[in-house]
């Protein structure tokens, strides 16, 4: 195997341990970390499809997971699998996986979910970091008592 052969494996591979750190450091609430995994240049996070919003930014992305989500959680759990990892080069990607999410809404009832991470990636000081993540349904979530943003429905 050629040395960027080995370097584009490598890359896959970070790709990869980037996702699980992301849910790692969300689900035990490590948001100085989490935010860590974010690029420097207006990073986007979009849910909209669960009508939940777009986060744009640093500080709006962890704002939505502090507010947004914990603010309505008592704990979560993601799980997330089958990577693809497309239009790789040394600085950039795009990729998608697989995610199931449950956790206890403090208002009562669980929550569900399964979707897809539409992400791409940016290498920044030589780590791999999220540039935008998107997130697309796959089935109808379970919602418990979750309350939506004011005009929105699950």
């Amino acid at each position: 195997m050629t040395q960027s052969a080995l370097a584009l494996v490598a890359h896959r591979l970070d790709i990869i341990e980037l996702t699980a750190k992301y849910a790692y450091r969300l689900d035990t609430r490590q948001f100085d970390l989490l935010m860590e995994l974010w690029s420097d240049d207006n990073p986007v996070f979009d849910e909209e499809d669960f009508e939940l919003g777009k986060a744009v930014g640093k500080d709006e992305i962890r704002k939505h997971f502090e507010n947004d989500i914990y603010g309505q959680m008592e704990n979560l759990c993601h799980l997330t699998a089958n990577h693809v990892i497309t239009d790789l080069s040394e600085t950039r990607a795009s990729g998608t996986c697989h995610v199931f999410a449950q956790g206890d809404v403090r208002a009562g009832g669980a929550s569900r979910a399964t979707a897809y991470y539409q992400d791409h990636y940016v290498r920044e000081n030589g780590e791999w970091k999220f540039s935008s993540r998107k997130v697309i349904p796959l089935t109808r979530p379970e919602v418990g008592a979750f309350q939506f943003p004011e005009g929105t429905t699950a």
